[in-house]
């Protein structure tokens, strides 16, 4: 576990997310891809992509036999998702005129709880600390999923009052989510015959590296580098990196959970904004603009982060 605690693990792993940043910024400015592609890359990524992923994940790591305690994990994704929700809607609450409450909100709900945790661990640990480490993240990601792909958009949106469309909830993704519990429970060896899972598995692999080419698309268009709210978006971050560490720091010292359990909980608090969030911004017509900087600064800043709050938890 001590690998974590050192930078140059984390550093490698996010300098890998802002390769494929810029690689989607170059593009865009070098007008080989439009705003026009980046949308619709974004729709093939909610409609075949990650619900490739989710399937393919659940079906092949869960299995409730092994882990008679699973449900903690997607209940401990939810919980941390409304505790960050809560203290992004106290910090956003003094400012005037700011009209990116919801995305403000959510960058402080959802954070980059797959591609880049999943990164640390197989970079930093090996053997059986490694395996429990990725199979905590696959039952994580499970709550996680069902939460940021039914909720964020319909948030998003503001279709959760008044004018409610069913399908902000009952997306791809989310169907894809419920679809592969169901599966696991009720047919937990039979397997798709891999004609079928194989390609469904290089589709699923393909969402990060694609998200992450939108992102840097969209950092281009959006200008997300430069925010219009330098005061709201600072607040975003230290709300997200300092303030909601903080929080799940202190619960986790009084959880009656073992000692791995309370690492990985932490780990995930400490995790930057999720980088779906601009992709589900695009579905639901959000300010793109403030969740594309929230993303790229965000990150930037847990190469600090990240590792000073783990050191916190071993003293």
């Amino acid at each position: 576990m001590t690998e974590f605690y050192n930078f140059y693990s984390i550093i490698s792993a996010i300098l890998k997310i802002f390769f494929l940043l810029a690689l989607g910024y170059f593009l865009y400015t070098k007008r080989l891809i439009k705003k026009e592609t980046a949308d619709g890359l974004s729709n093939i990524l909610i409609w075949a992509c990650v619900p490739a992923l989710i399937f393919t994940k659940i079906i092949s790591t869960f299995n409730p036999v092994d882990f008679p305690k699973w449900w903690i994990l997607p209940i401990s994704s939810i919980t941390m998702a409304f505790i960050g929700l809560g203290l992004g809607y106290l910090f956003q609450k003094p400012f005037r005129d700011f009209n990116a409450r919801r995305e403000f909100m959510l960058s402080c709900t959802f954070q980059n709880s797959g591609y880049l945790p999943m990164t640390l661990v197989v970079f930093a640990c090996t053997g059986v600390f490694c395996d429990k480490m990725l199979v905590y993240i696959f039952l994580f990601l499970v709550g996680f999923n069902l939460i940021i792909w039914s909720f964020a958009p319909a948030f998003l949106s503001k279709n959760l009052k008044g004018n409610f469309r069913f399908k902000a909830i009952l997306n791809p993704p989310v169907i894809a989510t419920i679809v592969s519990i169901v599966w696991v429970f009720l047919m937990p060896h039979n397997k798709l015959h891999n004609v079928i899972y194989d390609p469904l598995v290089m589709l699923g692999n393909s969402s990060f590296p694609l998200a992450l080419v939108v992102l840097g698309v969209y950092l281009a268009e959006y200008k997300g580098f430069h925010s219009e709210n330098w005061k709201a978006l600072s607040s975003c971050l230290f709300t997200k990196l300092i303030f909601l560490p903080l929080f799940v720091f202190i619960l986790v010292r009084y959880l009656p959970i073992g000692h791995d359990l309370k690492f990985f909980i932490l780990l995930e608090s400490t995790m930057p904004v999720a980088v779906s969030m601009v992709v589900i911004g695009q579905y639901a017509g959000a300010d793109n603009k403030f969740l594309s900087g929230a993303i790229f600064y965000s990150h930037l800043f847990a190469i600090f982060t990240i590792p000073l709050w783990l050191i916190l938890f071993i003293q």
